[in-house]
């Protein structure tokens, strides 16, 4: 009797433990499908976030746009680099960004002008525009509200037009969000301005020789230049870039050694004054 009562114990402690190895079993198998969707769902946040390299410019393309700064009535130096270029977005100092991404963080809808102004050194936001640091720029600040042009109110604004050899038109004007400006076509123009609001914005100077100046960087040869040796082509383009706006000798050149040195003076940031913008225009 008590050998039958040991071994029906036995038998249900069996189904006991049988059924609880099943019951782990079901268990593990959705656990797993939760963490396949989870790890899934992670994959496609990461894509959209990094994968913004879809879409134009793409890695590989070499596209220039037309750039240049524009105070009250006259035009900023051509800026530079500021350190080694690691995404593909820069400029030789020729009035031109060169965007041909190296990295999928500078493609697509990634290539913007926030990343051409770290680049260069510069700070653009909705209401300010603060130069690079050294010579001739000396991290001049125009802000809305503290800086006039001949004793008008100036504002921020980003004039573009789609293709900078057809310039004869009205611009694209846009007011903010200038840092997260998509560079989304080949040979566009753009001109970043400080000026009373209804003033004509011009296009940048480096808008008239994008085309010589693109295929002497090695991008888009100019059409009709297949004939055009390289020297040919440099040689065009230094002509073209001679324009009255970077003659030195004319009025509306940029040159830090040919005003007073007070009107070069950045406003002061804390002061509640109206303080004209230099009179170079830097």
């Amino acid at each position: 009797m008590g050998k039958a009562s040991s071994a029906k114990k036995v038998a249900r402690a069996s189904r006991a433990g049988g059924h609880a190895k099943g019951q782990r079993r079901s268990l593990g198998f959705p656990a797993a499908v939760v963490a396949i969707c989870v790890l899934g769902l992670g994959l496609v946040a990461f894509a959209r976030s990094d994968g913004a390299s879809g879409g134009d410019p793409a890695l590989g393309d070499h596209w220039h746009a037309a750039f240049g700064i524009y105070v009250c009535d006259r035009w900023v130096q051509d800026l530079s680099d500021q350190g080694t270029d690691a995404l593909g977005i820069h400029t030789h100092e020729d009035g031109l960004i060169h965007i041909h991404p190296f990295l999928a963080g500078a493609a697509g809808k990634s290539a913007t002008f926030g990343k051409f102004f770290d680049q260069v050194g510069m700070q653009v936001t909705d209401t300010s525009i603060i130069l690079p640091p050294g010579e001739p720029y000396n991290e001049r600040e125009y802000r809305q509200g503290s800086t006039s042009c001949d004793g008008e109110d100036a504002e921020v604004m980003l004039a573009t037009w789609p293709d900078a050899r057809q310039t004869d038109h009205d611009p694209t004007i846009r007011t903010s969000g200038f840092n997260g400006v998509h560079f989304d076509t080949d040979f566009a123009a753009y001109t970043l301005a400080f000026v009373p609001r209804g003033t004509d914005i011009p296009p940048p100077p480096s808008a008239a020789t994008i085309v010589e100046g693109a295929a002497v960087d090695g991008g888009t040869a100019p059409e009709g230049a297949e004939d055009l040796t390289q020297e040919e082509l440099q040689e065009l383009f230094q002509e073209g870039a001679s324009t009255e706006s970077t003659d030195p000798e004319s009025t509306e050149a940029t040159d830090p050694e040919s005003t007073d040195p007070e009107s070069t003076e950045a406003p002061d940031p804390e002061s509640t004054e109206t303080t004209e913008a230099p009179a170079d225009g830097g």
